[in-house]
């Protein structure tokens, strides 16, 4: 790990693989911590460190005013351009993560920068992101405890709270997979309030941060999957994980990892996919 500073806002943490080879260019992860969090603490409990080791990725985590969302895009950005200007970073693969604070800050970058990441992935919170000057999609993915900020409806059906369900529309409309006027009913999709392509489950083995509680296994994942005509990987993923409140979990990287590496910006700003079989 390198440590610098570029401003007043604090140290700047660098996850390098161990080699990096001559010539290769590598997918950039910003990771952005929640308010009062850890940078380097939340990059080892959400296992990026580990996707760096593994999957030769170069994750920056900055110190910031991680009570602030808008304010902080400016800065954010000096961070990605520094990090580009310092390592060998693919430009056209450059993707924002972060939980509670970190997810609503990913979304406010996206917004803010529209053409700059290739990617986003939110844990626990995401704010509306209105209209965005771009017609580019931008693939992202959700994890949602359904203990998290939720709330009932009228009818008593479970629903995500209002910011999630603001972002998730302006998401949606931007990628073209439902209309910006499209009303959520959760009666016919609790939580998400939009109907997938495609559900899996699975029951993976992790750990809570902050609580340290173990699972193995005793906890469903409910994995939504959103299809686009031009790819053949989802272009949106919605995670529900059964009874959790708002803590992250030590496998978030990874789940957030496989979605977003399938994906890359091209010269021209459209989102394309990545052959990531050549990767392996």
């Amino acid at each position: 790990m390198e440590t610098y500073t570029l401003d007043q806002h604090g140290p700047v943490y660098a996850y390098l693989p161990e080699a990096l080879e001559e010539g290769k260019r590598y997918p950039l992860v910003i990771a952005l911590n929640c308010t009062t969090g850890d940078p380097q603490g939340e990059v080892t409990g959400n296992g990026w460190d580990a996707i760096v080791r593994e999957d030769d990725v170069i994750v920056v985590a900055p110190t910031y005013n991680d009570y602030a969302t808008w304010s902080e895009t400016g800065y954010i950005k000096s961070v990605i351009d520094d990090a580009v200007s310092r390592y060998p970073v693919d430009s056209g693969r450059i993707y924002a993560t972060g939980f509670s604070n970190g997810g609503a800050l990913s979304g406010a970058l996206a917004a803010t920068f529209p053409d700059l990441l290739s990617g986003i992935s939110a844990m626990g919170w995401m704010i509306p992101l209105g209209e965005m000057d771009s017609n580019s999609r931008l693939p992202f993915l959700l994890i949602q405890g359904t203990e998290e900020f939720t709330r009932k409806t009228a009818s008593g059906s479970k629903a995500i709270m209002e910011d999630e369900e603001g972002a998730l529309n302006d998401l949606f409309a931007r990628n073209g997979l439902f209309s910006g006027e499209q009303i959520p009913d959760y009666d016919q999709t609790p939580y998400w309030g939009y109907p997938a392509d495609e559900i899996l489950v699975e029951y993976p083995d992790y750990r809570d941060i902050f609580s340290h509680a173990a699972h193995s296994g005793d906890v469903k994942w409910e994995i939504s999957h959103y299809h686009h005509p031009d790819y053949s990987q989802p272009l949106a993923e919605l995670i529900l994980v059964e009874g959790a409140d708002h803590i992250p979990h030590s496998c978030n990287a990874r789940y957030a990892w496989d979605f977003l590496r399938h994906f890359a910006r091209a010269e021209d700003g459209t989102i394309v996919e990545v052959d990531t079989d050549r990767e392996e």
